[in-house]
């Protein structure tokens, strides 16, 4: 079972990634802000990190640049989960080959086939 670490400000879709993840035999917890967020990577040291692009205390992009600078964090997958374009996420977040977008809405198989691919379990998105 993987940990699984959503960041999401979206107090009602949050749960339902949590819930999808637990279907898929994941586990999970959810951080509302970018304070809180980098207390649980800090606590849990999660296997993926699901990140809204757009949330309060910082954002995606601000929120990704400090992981990857922490040598303790720097090699944490991460999922954006966003409905901001993929063309802008681009040209604010470094795709460094662990890091990883998807596009809302999403369908919940398409969510879990590339988390497990992310997390090295084979399937195919």
């Amino acid at each position: 079972m993987s940990s699984i670490l959503i960041i999401e400000d979206d107090e009602e879709l949050a749960p339902l990634i949590g819930q999808a993840l637990k279907e898929g035999g994941h586990s999970s917890q959810v951080a509302l802000d970018g304070v809180q967020a980098m207390a649980l990577v800090r606590q849990m040291h999660p296997a993926l990190i699901i990140l809204d692009f757009l949330f309060p205390a910082g954002g995606g992009a601000a929120f990704h640049q400090r992981l990857r600078l922490s040598q303790h964090t720097r090699d944490i997958p991460v999922l954006i989960l966003s409905s901001v374009a993929e063309e802008k996420v681009l040209k604010s977040v470094d795709m460094d080959g662990r890091t990883y977008y998807l596009a809302k809405p999403y369908k919940k198989d398409e969510l879990l086939a590339m988390v497990g691919q992310i997390l090295g379990s084979g399937l195919d998105f």
